[in-house]
Formats: structure tokens, sequence, C-alpha cells
């Protein structure tokens, strides 16, 4: 893992999406396009469906990342270190979450950290609000993407009334993200929109979460307004 590096703009992306489990979770498969080390992100639900995947496709896992604790994105990573010898990786304000189990497992990155899978360069963007630790993974580039866990789903975000949670943080990381390249892919944490993948573009012109990004005050309103259900 390296701070601060150039990030690989040159190189092709695989990725593999993969939708798994009941609360309709996107599991992704991600490396260099001509390297067979790959990462999935957020490791949960059905793990040997995305072992059979990257199989199929000639490719070795060697790393997890984790975009936050919750049950849901890393309940997959027990099974899946019994099996291999991965190196995950969460941000370090999240990793007293995890199971005791897999605190000694992961290594604890900070904003700006690039984690090396291959020749991928994968940088570690922290974007509290969710969770204190929330990680949009992020490779840069015309083949690259954002991988935004419960930071940005499509047309909407993350809750920010469970524990760790704050709407303020919130706040401040999709106004972080927000000024990323326009044409940067979105890889969503759920399927929970009207398409799978977006882009910085379209979130900034339909997600009505960062059309209330000039105010503070309009977006904690908006974000904590009380809602059906």
């Amino acid at each position: 893992m390296r701070r601060g590096a150039a990030y690989g703009f040159q190189r092709r992306m695989y990725v593999r999406q993969l939708k798994l489990g009941p609360m309709d979770n996107f599991v992704y498969l991600i490396g260099a396009d001509d390297d067979p080390q790959t990462a999935i992100v957020d490791a949960a639900w059905d793990v040997d469906a995305a072992l059979r995947v990257a199989e199929e496709d000639g490719r070795a896992l060697t790393h997890a990342l984790v975009s936050h604790h919750h049950f849901d994105h890393v309940n997959g990573l027990p099974g899946l270190l019994a099996r291999h010898g991965l190196r995950v990786h969460a941000h370090g304000a999240d990793v007293p979450q995890l199971a005791p189990e897999l605190r000694g497992e992961v290594t604890a990155v900070r904003g700006g950290d690039a984690v090396e899978v291959g020749p991928l360069r994968i940088r570690a963007l922290h974007t509290p609000g969710h969770t204190p630790g929330s990680t949009c993974w992020q490779v840069e580039g015309e083949q690259g993407g954002l991988f935004s866990g419960d930071t940005v789903f499509v047309n909407a975000c993350g809750r920010c009334d469970l524990a760790g949670g704050d709407p303020a943080q919130m706040w401040e990381s999709l106004r972080r993200i927000a000024q990323l390249d326009p044409a940067l892919k979105l890889y969503p944490g759920h399927d929970y929109g009207d398409v799978p993948v977006s882009t910085i573009q379209r979130e900034r012109e339909r997600n009505p979460y960062f059309t209330r990004l000039g105010s503070l005050t309009d977006f904690m309103t908006y974000r904590m307004r009380p809602r059906d259900g």
C-alpha cells in the first residue's frame, strides 16, 4: 500500500458487478484487465458465487476492500479468509466495529492511501457520514470508477441516522465526490436505483441529495426528514 501514489491512469480495469443477497447488495470483482490479481469489494452473502465468477474469468482473488463495517457488506469475509490468504483493507475508523476474528486480519487505511492490486492502484477516499470509516474505493482514469458502498447510491445517499452516522459529515463527503471527474463511473453498494451503474455527472443532475449540497441546513433538513416506513 502506498500513500500519494500515481494511480495508473492508462490501465484498463476488469470489473464484475454481482447482485447478491436479500438486500440487493452489489459485490464487485476489480483488477487490471491484463493481470489476474483481483480485489473483491464488500465480500458478503453468496461468496461462493463470487469465487465461481472469478475462477471462470481466470482471476485470482488477492485482496478484499471494505467500504464500511455493516454486516451486509462484510458477512462473507470470515468464510473467504478461511479459504484464501487475502489482504483485507478497511478504514481505521471502522476497524473496531468489525468482528473480533476479523480485526487482526485487516490492514487499516486512511484517506488517500492506495492499495496495489497487481499493477492497478485503487485509492481510498474517506467519505464519513454513513459510518465514521465509510470509504469509496476509486480507480481513476477513463477506464476507472468509484465503488461507493453506502455513501452514494443511484439517485440517493446512505442513511445518517444509524449508530456512527452524521449528516454533516455526509454533506461534506458528497461535496467532495461532486468535485470528481464528471465522467467517472459510479458503482453503488446496492441496487436501489433505476440503473445499476451511474456517473458522477448523472448524480449531480438527478440525485436529489446532490442538488441540495449548496446549504448544509437544506441538506440536513432533507436527509433527516421524517419518512413513512
